[in-house]
This record gives structure tokens, C-alpha cells and sequence, in this order.
């Protein structure tokens, strides 16, 4: 499910050469229609802030 917003993910993009960088995916409201898929990503640092950049809280089943 993507919620037209960057996602963030807990993964790191690449630590030896990005350090604290995390994963964001999806594509927001604002980019290209090509980027609006789980498996389009990007990177960011974690106290970057923009308004198509947002998360999505998930919870197991148990």
C-alpha cells in the first residue's frame, strides 16, 4: 500500500558511505508518476524535513 507520500524505512541507505542516511520509498504527491512504487527509493538524512515525506506505523497480527 503506498500513501502518496515518501515513506520511511528503518533501513539504512548504504552506511560505509552515507553513515546515518535512511531509506525512503514510494514517491510522493509532487514527483513524477514513475515514482509512485514500493520499489522506487531514495535516500535522506533523518532530520530532513519536507511535506511529501511522511511514515507508516505497522503492528503484527499477535
Amino acid at each position: 500500500m503506498l500513501g502518496n507520500v515518501w515513506e520511511w524505512c528503518w533501513d539504512l541507505y548504504d552506511p560505509e558511505v552515507y553513515g546515518a542516511y535512511r531509506v525512503l520509498r514510494g514517491g510522493g504527491w509532487f514527483d513524477e508518476h514513475w515514482s509512485c512504487r514500493a520499489s522506487v527509493r531514495r535516500r535522506s538524512h533523518p532530520t530532513f524535513r519536507t511535506d511529501d515525506v511522511g511514515f507508516r506505523i505497522a503492528r503484527s497480527l499477535r
